[in-house]
């Protein structure tokens, strides 16, 4: 039976600074990194500072070389130059902070054409179904690996993501529910005031089904235990 995780070149293994894509690259280690497999961790300068911590201690413990990319200024420049603010439509975020400095990074070391890894788990049919659509590889979801798994190989590690479940990657991304967000602004106090200040710059809102990012400044207090923790695992 071939193993999912024995991937071959060329290919980049996306690895968000989250548990499950940590993970993943685990297991893709013990498999054997091949030659022409690299690994990028593509920084929107919005993640939480336990993240960058974390992919340190990734590329330290394991002694993998794990590049970094970002596109030149980062998130505050992205809505500059767009002069809108990206929204659960149109999430240019991602396309322009992940996606593009990746494929610029390949494309400067020669590789026309490459296989993209991603951490999707069994247990996200939906993201799944996406990820194969788009061609990608999902090793994890191969593997029939859950959050569950995931978890518990974490439990075992002599280091962690020193977040909650619920605090993963972009620290108060818009795509997390209005009470998650609440309580990671009553939990982060300090996360909020980019937010605030990129929607009264823009004049807008980064999504328009929900308060505004200001309103939390008035009420970060106030928690109310919704249906936004789902939303949260879709960025580990």
């Amino acid at each position: 039976m071939t193993d999912p995780f024995r991937i071959d070149g060329p290919a980049v293994i996306s690895f968000s600074g989250g548990r499950t894509s940590g993970y993943m690259l685990r297991r893709i280690l013990d498999a054997g990194l091949q030659p022409d497999v690299h690994v990028l961790f593509a920084d929107t300068g919005k993640e939480f500072p336990a993240t960058y911590a974390f992919v340190n201690a990734c590329a330290e413990q394991w002694g993998v070389p794990i590049q970094w990319v970002n596109r030149p200024g980062g998130f505050t420049q992205l809505i500059t130059d767009k002069r809108f603010l990206p929204n659960p439509v149109m999430r240019f975020c991602t396309t322009e902070l992940k996606l593009k400095p990746i494929t610029q990074w390949m494309h400067g070391r020669g590789y026309s054409t490459f296989d993209t890894v991603v951490g999707i788990r069994a247990d996200e049919p939906k993201r799944i179904a996406t990820m194969r659509e788009r061609g990608l590889f999902v090793p994890l979801a191969d593997a029939g690996i859950t959050r569950a798994d995931v978890m518990a190989f974490w439990a075992r590690q002599p280091f962690d993501l020193q977040l909650q479940p619920h605090e993963s990657n972009c620290d108060l991304c818009f795509l997390k529910g209005y009470g998650l967000r609440r309580q990671i602004v009553r939990d982060h106090p300090e996360t909020l005031a980019w937010w605030v200040e990129q929607e009264h710059r823009i004049g807008g809102r980064f999504r328009h089904d929900a308060p505004g990012y200001a309103d939390l400044a008035r009420q970060p207090d106030l928690f109310v235990g919704d249906d936004s923790l789902a939303d949260c695992f879709c960025h580990d």
